[in-house]
């Protein structure tokens, strides 16, 4: 393969789910905003949207101009540029497209004006202060007319019809740009349109949203979680993960932050007030590293909860042939950690003790022969676990 097909497609299938990223998390920062702030976060949902749809329009450029000039290195260095409204003018007029409306042109001239006069302002000693808040305000103001203010500061309260608006807009581009990309990539005969599997890029450029609004995903990504949290409260499930984790002794937390503490965690953060809360209780409690390494296993792939219950009923069935003792409480036991496992075969051999063990306690067998066949099983279950001990 020559390295110009190579540099379309492997370089730009990368360029395609970078920029996806970006553009996401330009989204996922927006959906965390309260109000327009002159803040980090403002600064940083204008930026990360600003860089991916940026490389967005230079993956296209790609595609669709490299092939029909003659001097490649001039190209390459012309995209070094950041104008966004430079970059769309060579889209339209190398694809002979203007897939763009009103509302889209406009925001890329809000993230053109963006990176010419508001990235590197506040370095600037005699700089203007909250140029992108400016940008951000005339842009939303000029579409959205019923806005409230958020007193004594008068900053813009992002509402649900904002964010839906501004998600449309930012959705539309990313959609129409990235339609360029499978076009320009069937041109070109390269996979550069490809995305990977549940990425932030498929989301940005397949999701299946509600006017095509990217807000949306962070509206369902909430809705699902919040769906989660009902299933695990209240399922009456049997599993060995849930007995894993109903073993464990939960922390004290006061039940009036709850609703706070799900609510930052559906926008995708992590309170710094319940880390400390965590913290705080372990330290007044003593906790040992024994617990901290109980909980890192919620969650892990590689654990296996079933295992976990496999090895207690082996557990017991070495205590009653070590001690040479047997009690109807032992067997009781292991049914109850048989209801949390699913293996056919480790069910078949806790079926079998169960069955021995009733004829031992019907008079029917000897605790001699009992525990002669329970030496026999006690090896049939230790080879289900043989990485646990």
């Amino acid at each position: 393969m020559d390295n110009q097909w190579n540099y379309k497609n492997f370089n730009m299938s990368i360029e395609l789910d970078v920029a996806g990223e970006f553009i996401y998390n330009g989204i996922d920062e927006l959906n965390r905003m309260d109000c327009l702030s002159n803040n980090a976060p403002a600064f940083i949902a204008l930026y990360s949207l600003a860089v991916g749809i940026e490389r967005l329009q230079k993956k296209i450029l790609v595609l669709w101009k490299y092939d029909r000039i003659e001097n490649k290195n001039i190209f390459q260095k012309d995209l070094i540029t950041h104008s966004h409204s430079i970059l769309r003018g060579e889209i339209t007029k190398y694809t002979n497209k203007k897939l763009l409306n009103k509302e889209e042109n406009e925001f890329i001239t809000l993230i053109d004006n963006f990176y010419k006069e508001a990235r590197y302002e506040r370095f600037n000693v005699n700089g203007k202060i909250g140029i992108e808040i400016k940008l951000w305000d005339e842009y939303i103001k000029k579409y959205i007319k019923d806005i409230s203010l958020k007193y004594p500061f008068k900053d813009l309260i992002l509402s649900y019809e904002i964010k839906e608006f501004l998600g449309k807009v930012i959705g539309n581009i990313s959609r129409k740009y990235y339609s360029l990309i499978l076009e320009g990539s069937l041109l070109n005969n390269t996979f550069t349109y490809e995305l990977r599997s549940d990425s932030k890029a498929e989301k940005v450029s397949l999701g299946d949203y509600n006017k095509n609004s990217l807000i949306e995903e962070k509206y369902e990504e909430k809705l699902a979680l919040k769906e989660f949290l009902v299933y695990l409260r209240n399922s009456k499930e049997k599993s060995g993960f849930f007995n894993f984790l109903d073993d464990i002794k939960p922390l004290d937390f006061d039940s009036a932050l709850v609703i706070e503490y799900i609510e930052e965690i559906s926008n995708g953060v992590i309170p710094r007030s319940l880390i400390d809360n965590v913290k705080q209780i372990y330290s007044d409690n003593g906790y040992k590293p024994d617990r901290k390494e109980l909980i890192k296993l919620i969650g892990n792939p590689y654990v296996s909860f079933e295992q976990i219950n496999i090895f207690k009923c082996y557990s017991i069935l070495n205590d009653i042939i070590q001690n040479n003792t047997i009690e109807e409480s032992m067997i009781n036991t292991i049914k109850d950690y048989a209801c949390y496992i699913d293996d056919e075969k480790v069910l078949k051999v806790i079926d079998k003790i169960n069955r021995k063990y009733n004829l031992y306690h019907d008079g029917k067998m000897s605790l001699d022969d009992l525990l002669k066949i329970l030496g026999v099983l006690h090896v049939k279950l230790k080879k289900n676990f043989v990485n646990l001990i």
